[in-house]
């Protein structure tokens, strides 16, 4: 489960976002405890490990910024997304290494597209059971670069060696993530986050070629443009 902080002055703008977040949260089918702060201070000494977080940047005493700086040394894979009426402070916000802007007044299209970008730059969370040698081991979804049918299991290539496992891609289809990972053909799945490029049917990851099915390159392409948004 996801944990997702909101933090605004205004306990108005916090009722108003997180109603906004909890409908797009519905929309991704994703599940997250939402947790409500009314200043820069109370985040900042909240002990939580945040995957999101919604940050005001006009907020009195500890403003956005100076909170941001903060939270980024304190957790470093929190994704923050600056919300603020204040488009002149935008480059501000680079200082902190803002994920995404939304602009005051909320439009929960703007809000949706940033929560969909940030699920899944996130993703793959989640823990799967492989081999390797025949010693079982587990490893992070998100560490997996792609996996591919090999006689009758699939091997897992990831940032930390090769794996294997006795199983299918159609039943891998329905553990993993499917807002990281995709299934280009008969004989592979990808994990999009670690796409290197994209060109005419043809991807380019972990150094390697691979190509996409006729049949699967219109929803690939939609696929591909969420992701890179």
């Amino acid at each position: 489960m996801l944990r997702i902080g909101i933090c605004d002055d205004e306990d108005i703008i916090l009722d108003i976002l997180k109603k906004i977040v909890s409908n797009c949260l519905g929309q991704l089918e994703c599940e997250a405890e939402i947790i409500l702060f009314n200043s820069g201070k109370n985040l900042l000494e909240q002990k939580q490990q945040f995957n999101i977080v919604f940050l005001d940047l006009e907020m009195p005493e500890l403003d956005g910024i100076e909170t941001g700086r903060q939270l980024r040394r304190q957790q470093e894979d929190c994704k923050i997304i600056v919300a603020t009426n204040r488009r002149d402070r935008f480059k501000e916000a680079f200082f902190i290494e803002a994920f995404r802007f939304v602009t005051k007044p909320f439009v929960e299209t703007e809000i949706q597209e940033a929560l969909d970008a940030a699920v899944i730059a996130i993703g793959g969370d989640k823990k799967i059971e492989v081999y390797q040698r025949r010693n079982k081991c587990v490893i992070l979804q998100r560490d997996i670069i792609y996996i591919r049918a090999v006689d009758s299991s699939v091997e897992f290539i990831s940032e930390s060696g090769i794996y294997r496992k006795e199983s299918s891609l159609n039943i891998l289809e329905g553990e993993l993530e499917n807002k990281v990972f995709f299934r280009i053909n008969r004989q592979c799945i990808v994990n999009m986050t670690k796409i290197q490029k994209y060109d005419k049917g043809m991807i380019m990851i972990a150094g390697e070629e691979m190509k996409i099915s006729r049949r699967k390159m219109k929803e690939f392409s939609l696929r591909y443009r969420e992701c890179m948004a």
